[in-house]
């Protein structure tokens, strides 16, 4: 799919939503410029076994928010340029040294119910990194790769009545890396939900996925076929989404064995005040254990992933969060020497905890400090790295007035 049919796609829905929401009720807008700049130390920024290298990192981030709402219509659309600028701290070889770039971050999700029953959607998201955590929420890379990947998603949501709900999603993913040995790749993923309520507050979502993903040089394509049963609580200040299901992945190449595995999934949320009010207190929990996405060193793995968010806003000026994550990685059919000349399969524990101090000076001037720390711990030699890095960060977001 072309960009110019990317952008003819998102301003036709867009349209739509305009015209459906107006006559109906007052529209309520919400326009926002923000800028944000920050200064980074990391004391392994290419997380290294060996070879460690302190960059200290300059970002500067202008952006604009804007949204609008309708009593059947809404437009969220967030976006900001991301300027960085990086000081090589150690000595680098010739020509290596980190290069300055732009990027890009822009979300946009739209929804419209034309019929009282139907609502219709797109969700976009654009990024311009290096952050391979944007590839793939289960990532296990270390590089710092330039790429940009680009996802689109339209969605129909239809409503049989008080207990039946059907959704039917598409995804499409085009990833593309800038002077790197990394494959680009293009993903086509169709998912549907059935969604049964059994009370007012508690469904179950039978959800199953099939997704395409294709290589463009001589990694093997392959199809994925998953299918999950959920369970799904939403509460005043919490909400629970628990269960789990099977994943197959088949590959094109005969030479690659497929593969498959159980899948689960675990996220609790809680937050006071409850939503949509803004919060003083919130937290995150969530266990996930599934295949990566992304081909990562000549193989797939099962992931484990745990993560744990929890914040509090004391005295109404100084939020403080703290973050967590663990994940295990353990490889299919990736071998390598251990460190005392053992042949083994890989398998890594991946470790990293962050905690960060705002300081509200104003409505909409907030300065906060950031202080983080990663681990990796690879059963096989030249994969172990530790980073520890330092933030400090001012955001200005004023909003313009709200109609």
């Amino acid at each position: 799919m072309s960009v110019r049919k990317i952008i003819s796609l998102s301003l036709t829905v867009l349209l739509v939503i305009f015209l459906s929401g107006t006559g109906l009720s007052a529209p309520k807008f919400k326009i926002e410029p923000k800028v944000s700049t920050s200064w980074q130390s990391d004391t392994n920024y290419y997380k290294k076994e060996r070879d460690e290298r302190e960059v200290h990192t300059y970002l500067v981030q202008p952006g604009i928010y804007f949204g609008y709402k309708t009593s059947k219509s809404l437009i969220d659309l967030d976006y900001t340029l991301d300027a960085y600028y990086y000081d090589d701290k150690d000595p680098y070889p010739p020509g290596q040294e980190t290069e300055d770039y732009v990027g890009h971050t822009l979300s946009l999700k739209t929804r419209t119910k034309p019929f009282d029953r139907l609502t219709l959607g797109l969700d976009e998201s654009y990024y311009v990194t290096r952050n391979p955590s944007q590839s793939d929420v289960l990532s296990n890379k270390q590089v710092r790769d330039k790429y940009s990947i680009n996802r689109l998603t339209p969605r129909i949501i239809y409503e049989f009545g008080p207990k039946f709900t059907a959704g039917l999603r598409y995804k499409w993913t085009e990833l593309d890396y800038e002077r790197s040995l990394a494959e680009d790749s293009t993903e086509h993923r169709g998912m549907f939900d059935l969604i049964y309520n059994l009370r007012r507050r508690v469904a179950i979502d039978l959800r199953y996925q099939r997704w395409d993903m294709d290589y463009n040089k001589a990694t093997s394509d392959y199809t994925s076929d998953q299918i999950e049963l959920l369970l799904m609580e939403r509460f005043h200040h919490f909400s629970l989404t628990a269960g789990g299901g099977y994943h197959q992945r088949r590959f094109d190449d005969s030479n690659m064995k497929d593969i498959d595995t159980v899948t689960f999934r675990i996220e609790l949320e809680a937050q006071n005040p409850p939503a949509p009010a803004k919060s003083r207190s919130h937290l995150l929990l969530s266990f996930e254990q599934d295949f990566n996405i992304l081909y990562d060193v000549f193989d797939y793995y099962v992931a484990g992933r745990i993560t744990l968010e929890a914040g509090h806003v004391f005295k109404g000026k100084l939020p403080f969060i703290i973050r967590a994550a663990y994940q295990n990685s353990d490889y299919e059919r990736f071998k390598g020497l251990t460190p005392s000349g053992e042949l083994e399969e890989r398998e890594d524990d991946a470790y990293s905890i962050e905690a960060s101090l705002g300081y509200f000076l104003t409505d909409w001037l907030t300065l906060t400090g950031v202080a983080g720390y990663e681990d990796r711990d690879s059963n096989l030699a030249g994969f172990d790295y530790e980073n520890k890095y330092f933030i400090i960060k001012l955001d200005v977001e004023y909003d313009l007035g709200s109609k």
